[in-house]
C-alpha cells in the first residue's frame, strides 16, 4: 500500500554510513484519496541504498507491505503537485455546480411566483363564473316567473272576454250591490297584475348584464387563443431544437470514436517510443562502458609514462643524468618525487572541493524547483555563481592534471635510469603495445557516440511528435469534453421547453373546460331573452291589459247609472 511519508535520516559516527527511516502521514485509499495517519508510525528502511537520493525530511511514496515493511521510496512532488491539481479541479467543479443549483432556484423561484400569478387569475376567473352562475340562476328565476304572470295574463284576458258579452246581456239586470261587487274583484285584478313594461325593463336589464358577461368571455377567449399560438410557437421551437439536439449527439458520437482511435495510435506511438528509448539506454550503457574501458586503458599508458614518454629527455638531459652521480641522481629524484607528491594532494584537494561545489549546484537545483517564485530568483542567481566557480576550478585542475602527467613521465624516465645504473631490470614500456588497443577502443567509442546521437535525433523527434499528438489530443478532448457540456445543457433546456408546453397545454385545456359551460350558458339565455321581449312587443303593449280594466270599470258604471 501507498503511504505519504517524511524521510528521516540519522548520520552514524564519523559520518560512516547511517539509519533511514519513514514517517507515515497519509495513505492511499483511492485515486488521489488519502487518509490521515492519526498514530504517528515509523518504520525503518531495510535498504539504506533506496534513500540515498534524497535529503532528511523531504516527502516521499513509500511502498509498505501487509508486514510493515518498506518495500521502495520515491520523490512524492509529482504526487503532491497532481493531488493539488485535482483538488483545484474539484474546486471548479464544485464552484460550477454550486452556480447551477443557484441558476436552477432561481427558476425555480420564478416559475413559483408565475404559478401563483396564474393561480390568482383562474380563482378570479372562478369567482366571476360564479358570479355569471348566480346571474344565471336569477335570470332562470325571472323567465319562470314572467311565464307564469304571462300565463295568468292570457287566461284573465280569455276570462274578461267571455264574460265581457255576458255583462252586456245582463247589464240592466245589474244591481248596484252587484256592480260594486264587479268594481271590487276589477280592483283586485288591478292590483295583483303584474305591469309587461316593469318585465320588459327586467329583461333588458338581463340581457345587458348578458352582453357585459359576454365581452369578458370574449377577452377570455382571446386570451386562450393567444395561449394556444404561444403553444404552437413553443412545440415549433421544441421539434427544431429537438432535432439540433439529435444532430449534435451524432457529432459528438463521431468525434467520441475518433478520439479513442487517436488515443489508441497515439498508446501505440508512446510504446514504440519506450522501445527506442530503452535502446538508447542500452546503447548508453555499452557507450559508458566503453568509455570507461578506454579511460582505464588510457589511464594505464598514463601510469607508464604517456604516449609521448620516451622523448621528453633530449640525448643531452639522459647523458647529463648517465654522468651524474648516483646519490646527486637519487636526491634529484626525492626533490622531484616530493613535488609531484605535493601537487598530488593539492590536486585531489582541488577535486574535493570541485565535488563539493556539484553537490551545492545540485542542492540548489532541488531547491529551485520546489521554491516559489520570490525565492527562485535569489536560488537561480546563487546557483549560477557556484557554476561559474565550478567552471573556473574545473579548468585549472585541468591543466595542473596535465603538467601532473608530465612531472610523472619525468621522474618515470629519471627512475629508469637510475635503475639502470644500480644494475635493475627495467622492464620494456607496454606503452606501445597499448596504444593501438587504445585507437582501436577510441574508433568503436566514437562510432557508438555518432549512434548514439543519431538515435537520439530519431528518438527526440519522435518524442516531438508524440507531445504535438498528444497536446492536440489533448485540446481536442477539452472541446469534446465541452461539446458534451453543452449538449447537456441543451438537453436541460430541452427538458424545460418540454415543461413549458406541458404547462401551457394544461392550462389551455383547463380554461377551456372553465369558459366552455359558461359561454353554453350565455348562448342559450341571449335567444331566449330576445324572444321574450319580441313576445312582449308583439303580443302586447305595456297598456292593453290596463285598458281592458278601464273598459270593464267603465261598462258596469254606466250599466249602474242607466
Amino acid at each position: 500500500m501507498q503511504y505519504l511519508a517524511e524521510l528521516q535520516k540519522t548520520q552514524a559516527a564519523f559520518g560512516l554510513g547511517g539509519n533511514s527511516s519513514v514517517r507515515l502521514l497519509a495513505r492511499n485509499t483511492g485515486e488521489n484519496v488519502w487518509q490521515p495517519i492519526t498514530n504517528e508510525q515509523v518504520l525503518q528502511v531495510q535498504d539504506s541504498s533506496q534513500a540515498k537520493d534524497f535529503k532528511d525530511g523531504q516527502m516521499v511514496i513509500a511502498e509498505v507491505t501487509g508486514s510493515n515493511q518498506v518495500q521502495s521510496i520515491q520523490d512524492a512532488s509529482k504526487k503532491i503537485v497532481n493531488i493539488l491539481q485535482a483538488y483545484s479541479r474539484s474546486q471548479d467543479k464544485y464552484k460550477s455546480a454550486e452556480e447551477e443549483v443557484e441558476q436552477w432556484k432561481q427558476s425555480l423561484n420564478f416559475q413559483s411566483q408565475e404559478l401563483h400569478r396564474r393561480e390568482q387569475e383562474l380563482e378570479q376567473k372562478e369567482i366571476e363564473l360564479e358570479h355569471l352562475d348566480a346571474r344565471r340562476q336569477e335570470i332562470e328565476e325571472l323567465e319562470e316567473k314572467f311565464a307564469k304572470e304571462r300565463n295568468e295574463i292570457e287566461q284573465l284576458r280569455a276570462s274578461i272576454e267571455a264574460e265581457r258579452g255576458q255583462f252586456e246581456a245582463k247589464a240592466s239586470a245589474l244591481t248596484s250591490e252587484q256592480a260594486q261587487h264587479l268594481k271590487t274583484l276589477i280592483g283586485q285584478l288591478s292590483s295583483s297584475f303584474t305591469s309587461p313594461d316593469s318585465l320588459r325593463d327586467r329583461i333588458y336589464s338581463a340581457l345587458d348584464l348578458i352582453n357585459k358577461r359576454q365581452e369578458v368571455l370574449t377577452g377570455f377567449w382571446q386570451n386562450l387563443d393567444a395561449l394556444k399560438n404561444e403553444a404552437e410557437n413553443q412545440k415549433s421551437i421544441l421539434n427544431k431544437s429537438t432535432e439540433d439536439l439529435n444532430a449534435r449527439k451524432a457529432q459528438w458520437q463521431q468525434t467520441q470514436v475518433a478520439l479513442a482511435d487517436a488515443q489508441a495510435e497515439l498508446k501505440a506511438q508512446r510504446g514504440i517510443l519506450k522501445l527506442q528509448e530503452n535502446n538508447m539506454a542500452m546503447s548508453r550503457v555499452q557507450l559508458d562502458a566503453q568509455i570507461e574501458l578506454y579511460e582505464q586503458t588510457s589511464n594505464a599508458i598514463e601510469a607508464f609514462g604517456g604516449p609521448g614518454s620516451m622523448e621528453v629527455l633530449s640525448p643531452e638531459e639522459e647523458h647529463r643524468l648517465q654522468s651524474m652521480p648516483i646519490e646527486e641522481l637519487e636526491s634529484t629524484i626525492k626533490a622531484l618525487q616530493a613535488d609531484f607528491d605535493k601537487l598530488t594532494n593539492y590536486i585531489g584537494a582541488q577535486e574535493d572541493e570541485l565535488a563539493g561545489l556539484e553537490g551545492e549546484i545540485a542542492d540548489l537545483q532541488s531547491q529551485v524547483e520546489t521554491a516559489d517564485q520570490f525565492a527562485r530568483i535569489e536560488l537561480e542567481s546563487n546557483k549560477e555563481f557556484a557554476e561559474e566557480q565550478y567552471k573556473l576550478l574545473e579548468e585549472s585542475v585541468s591543466g595542473m592534471r596535465r603538467g601532473m602527467q608530465e612531472r610523472l613521465s619525468l621522474l618515470n624516465q629519471q627512475k629508469a635510469i637510475l635503475d639502470r645504473r644500480k644494475g635493475i631490470t627495467v622492464e620494456a614500456s607496454p606503452v606501445k603495445s597499448l596504444m593501438p588497443l587504445l585507437s582501436q577502443i577510441e574508433s568503436q567509442k566514437n562510432r557508438q557516440e555518432q549512434d548514439l546521437r543519431k538515435m537520439e535525433s530519431q528518438i527526440e523527434a519522435v518524442r516531438n511528435y508524440t507531445q504535438q499528438q498528444q497536446e492536440m489530443l489533448a485540446k481536442q478532448t477539452q472541446e469534446h469534453l465541452q461539446q458534451e457540456q453543452a449538449i447537456r445543457t441543451a438537453e436541460l433546456q430541452q427538458q424545460e421547453r418540454i415543461k413549458t408546453v406541458a404547462e401551457l397545454l394544461g392550462q389551455i385545456i383547463a380554461q377551456e373546460q372553465l369558459l366552455r359551460p359558461v359561454q353554453d350558458i350565455v348562448d342559450t339565455l341571449r335567444p331566449q331573452l330576445e324572444s321574450a321581449v319580441q313576445d312582449l312587443s308583439s303580443g302586447s303593449n305595456g297598456s292593453n291589459s290596463s285598458q281592458v280594466l278601464a273598459d270593464l270599470q267603465s261598462i258596469i258604471q254606466n250599466l249602474v247609472t242607466s
